[in-house]
């Protein structure tokens, strides 16, 4: 018998016009259905849809009245384990679905579950799917894989279960076709299903979003991570990659792992090149021009003036996050380093970590130039000069010898030596150096404020020559993903 005068006979059935069976006519019909025309419907289908051949960990069903949307979307997915999600009104469905998929080579009765909703409760088949979802995987084990089908049930149910999929990133199923109102359902044997994409994996603009969140709040390796997955499941994924390339990028950068930066730039930039048509030309901009400086870093013997730029950006970004202790470790790295290098650079072979003071000039009065240093600038007096020279010794040196780089900065006076050492001693006492405070928003301000004033002094002399200043603004970290 051909499908269409199986169709004609179905139809006889539902109307009571021809048994077959006991039950209702409606009951009749659906045994017939399932007896005489699923077989067949489904042999068609996925000859017609070989995606439907991958195997599927766990279907979620709505079911209402008619259990055949159920037990067809079971017959083409042909899952490991099923779970029915029905109104109270609707148990005899679940019945139905039970004789059939449970056995005959099927599955086995613990792979069947049910449960019963409140239809107007969409937080009941939200529990209910993530209920099971949570007792089917084993610690350590992959990701099940999980559908669920809303072509049955009443409409709330397929909301909150279409709206469950999203939170929870699995896919839907829906059995589309022509409407037939006699059978109050899809025409018989003219089932389409459609396997449609979480909403996340179409756009993943709420992800992407969240994604934005942790990198703007200088989280990068969480961003990082976030954008990975994201790379994996939108149909789209040119700014993730853009994004996720970034993150790591920042995240190399802010914590100073040099040895990583030539991967993270070359990901940067070829991923910046697939971006190109998506990214503003500010974004493009900033970024192209903070990998052309890191470049500068990612060698053996990395530039020691970009060094202190590097500090220094790294200290304002840490500042914008509110992270203050962080921010002045930074800082006080850039002011000591601009003094370190210029005794270093103003006087060839002479270097802090071993200071021979011998190239400074003669021993004796480099010693009792620096001792005279010590008293006027209010420092503890100093029968011999130090062996490791940190930031307030390497300002008093400068001080003593009468530096042009003290003078330029403005440190060739007590005063200004003392305001310093009250500076350094914020940091000092920093719950990060050697002490049990927190850095405060304002104090962490008047470090950066010092630190920029002498990083400027120092890249007139030794830098490009250009507006350090509008070089760590264009080197800010970008706060958009476009």
């Amino acid at each position: 018998m051909v499908m269409a005068e199986k169709d004609a006979k179905l139809r006889r059935i539902l109307r009571g016009e021809e048994r077959w069976g006991d039950g209702s006519p409606s009951d009749q019909a659906t045994a017939y259905f399932l007896s005489e025309m699923l077989d067949e419907v489904v042999t068609r289908i996925r000859r017609q849809r070989p995606e439907l051949t991958t195997q599927v960990d766990l279907l979620i069903s709505m079911s209402g009245f008619s259990p055949l949307t159920t037990i067809l979307a079971y017959e083409l997915i042909r899952p490991a384990k099923l779970l029915v999600i029905y109104s109270a009104q609707a148990d005899a469905s679940v019945d139905f679905i039970g004789n059939h998929v449970v056995g005959g080579g099927r599955l086995r009765h613990q792979n069947f579950m049910h449960r019963s909703v409140q239809p107007t409760d969409p937080q009941g088949v939200y529990r209910a799917v993530k209920d099971v979802l949570a007792r089917s995987g084993a610690p350590g084990e992959r990701k099940l894989s999980a559908i669920i089908d809303i072509t049955g049930g009443k409409k709330v149910m397929s909301a909150a279960a279409a709206l469950a999929a999203w939170q929870l990133n699995l896919g839907l199923c829906y059995l589309d076709g022509e409407y037939d109102p006699e059978f109050r359902r899809v025409v018989p044997g003219d089932e389409r299903p459609l396997l449609l994409a979480n909403p996340t994996a179409l756009f993943g603009e709420q992800e992407m979003a969240a994604a934005l969140d942790a990198f703007k709040s200088g989280a990068f390796d969480s961003a990082h991570s976030q954008y990975k997955e994201l790379c994996e499941q939108i149909l789209e994924p040119t700014r993730a990659r853009f994004m996720r390339a970034v993150s790591a990028l920042y995240g190399a950068w802010c914590d100073l792992d040099l040895s990583s930066l030539p991967e993270w730039i070359k990901a940067v930039d070829a991923a910046q090149q697939a971006a190109e048509r998506e990214l503003t030309q500010q974004t493009s901009r900033t970024v192209a021009e903070q990998v052309d400086f890191l470049r500068t870093l990612a060698t053996d013997q990395p530039d020691p003036a970009a060094l202190l730029v590097c500090f220094h950006v790294l200290g304002k970004h840490y500042r914008r996050i509110g992270r203050h202790d962080f921010a002045a470790l930074l800082f006080y790295r850039t002011i000591e380093g601009c003094l370190g290098r210029r005794l270093e650079l103003a006087h060839p072979g002479f270097t802090c970590k071993n200071p021979d003071y011998r190239l400074l000039g003669d021993p004796v009065a480099v010693a009792g130039g620096y001792d005279k240093a010590l008293q006027d600038t209010g420092g503890r007096a100093s029968v011999e000069l130090p062996s490791n020279i940190s930031l307030i010794q390497a300002a008093t040196l400068l001080y003593s010898l009468n530096d042009e780089f003290a003078a330029r900065a403005g440190l060739n006076t007590p005063a200004a030596i003392a305001n310093l050492r009250e500076l350094a001693e914020i940091r000092n006492n920093s719950i990060l150096a050697h002490g049990y405070r927190t850095v405060t928003p304002d104090q962490s301000e008047r470090l950066r404020v010092r630190a920029e004033h002498l990083l400027s002094v120092f890249w007139r002399l030794y830098g490009t020559g250009s507006d350090v200043r509008a070089l760590c603004d264009r080197l800010r970290f970008i706060d958009s993903d476009r």
